[in-house]
């Protein structure tokens, strides 16, 4: 399970985010040819690569439902597949509810790439803003599959508004760090000058998208902590708390190289674009520190996975919702899955904390 969950939270993120920097990073005012021809490339490249993230994003939310489907029932994988068993997950569950509103969301992202492919080789526009909006859904409905569907019904809405605006922040920054990582690696080799350009405009404006991203993240990061640890003692003395401190070190690692991104290296590679003076020398930094981003972004990836099967404080201090309560029967089984809800065992945590890139 920790392991299915962090290759979907991955897989989302990183569809999100290539949406992102399509839409709001590799936007160049020039119409030099090189550059246009620079820009068009990478939306082929993204295209393929929004494609291969849905891809995964499916397999593993089969892969969940298979999980939790026989976590409820207490049965091995193969027998929990039953059509019996994982229909009542599907129906008679908050899990299962969010489950088919996902499936139907990839399922509209998958026709939006199929008709931005004929676009594209129509010589039309290619991947349109509807797309971005479906992968954003995507990445706002998980935090209906986590912990703060068990928030009590007085501050249910906020925290689950905090969570999903914080899945939304990871995807803007640390998914469109892939992307970037991309560019920059084009404008590493010899070639066209427009890759150079296209290079320095998408660091510009994605440094700014970056602190809008973070500053997203640290806010809704404090709520999520807030309603999932409720205290300094419990972030220090649980094991839940321990993990989620790893959590928040490695955002402010992430933070740290980003700053040096923006304040140091960025200016340098404007500069370079402009001069058209060495700019390998000013792009190899950059380039490196995302790689160092990315690596310590699938580490944080990992550790939401781990939180995802752990009882966060909240759940230790305050008994689970009685609207949560209520179960029925698998077919076939004495386990009992709960109605409404994520009682027992968690179903997913996705909202823990100030990192992730969030969650």
């Amino acid at each position: 399970m920790l392991l299915v969950r962090a290759i979907h939270f991955g897989a989302t993120i990183v569809g999100g985010g290539a949406f992102a920097f399509l839409f709001f990073a590799a936007r160049v005012a020039s119409h030099a040819e090189e550059v246009q021809a620079a820009r068009a490339e990478v939306e082929r490249s993204l295209r393929r690569l929004i494609g291969w993230s849905l891809v995964v994003a499916l397999l593993s939310w089969l892969a969940w439902l298979g999980l939790v489907s026989a976590n409820m029932s207490g049965r091995p994988l193969s027998q929990a597949l039953a059509t019996e068993i994982v229909s009542t997950v599907l129906t008679r569950t908050t899990f299962g509810q969010v489950w088919l509103v996902r499936l139907v969301l990839m399922v509209l992202l998958a026709g939006e790439l199929l008709l931005s492919h004929r676009r594209a080789r129509a010589v039309i526009q290619g991947l349109r803003p509807a797309g971005a909006a479906l992968a954003g859904c995507l990445l706002v409905t998980l935090a209906w599959s986590g912990h703060a569907v068990g928030t009590e019904r007085s501050t249910r809405m906020l925290h689950l508004a905090a969570d999903g605006a914080h899945l939304l922040a990871a995807g803007l920054w640390l998914g469109a760090l892939v992307p970037l990582l991309y560019v920059l690696g084009r404008a590493r080799t010899p070639g066209p000058s427009g890759w150079t350009a296209l290079a320095a405009a998408a660091t510009q404006r994605f440094s700014t998208l970056g602190v809008v991203a973070i500053t997203t993240l640290l806010v809704t990061g404090i709520v999520n902590t807030w309603f999932l640890v409720g205290s300094v003692p419990a972030l220090v003395e649980t094991a839940y708390g321990q993990l989620l401190s790893i959590k928040i070190a490695l955002f402010g690692a992430i933070v740290s190289i980003a700053a040096v991104n923006r304040l140091r290296l960025r200016p340098r590679l404007v500069a370079s674009a402009d001069s058209g003076n060495a700019p390998r020398r000013a792009v190899d930094p950059l380039w490196r520190n995302v790689i160092a981003e990315i690596c310590l972004g699938a580490c944080v990836l990992l550790i939401v996975g781990a939180l995802g099967v752990m009882h966060p404080p909240f759940q230790m201090r305050f008994p689970v919702q009685p609207h949560m309560h209520g179960a029925r029967a698998v077919p076939g089984s004495a386990a009992s899955i709960p109605l409404d809800g994520i009682a027992d065992p968690p179903l997913g945590h996705f909202a823990a904390g100030l990192i992730f890139g969030g969650r």
